[in-house]
């Protein structure tokens, strides 16, 4: 799954069904994001070495 940051969102492509995503920054905390056309989840890529933390920006007003 490639994650590109695009505004508050990340942008992300389903490898299921191939439908172009995008994830509010903060959900992507959880760890998991679901696709919004197949509904299928995917973990976020912690196995590769990156934890969900890292997809997570913090920032204020």
């Amino acid at each position: 799954m490639n994650i590109i940051p695009l505004g508050d969102y990340y942008a992300w492509y389903c490898d299921w069904c191939d439908t172009r995503n995008q994830t509010l920054q903060q959900k992507f905390t959880t760890g998991t994001v679901t696709c919004g056309a197949c509904h299928k989840p995917f973990s976020l890529p912690a196995a590769a070495g990156c934890p969900p933390e890292r997809h997570a920006l913090s920032g204020g007003f």
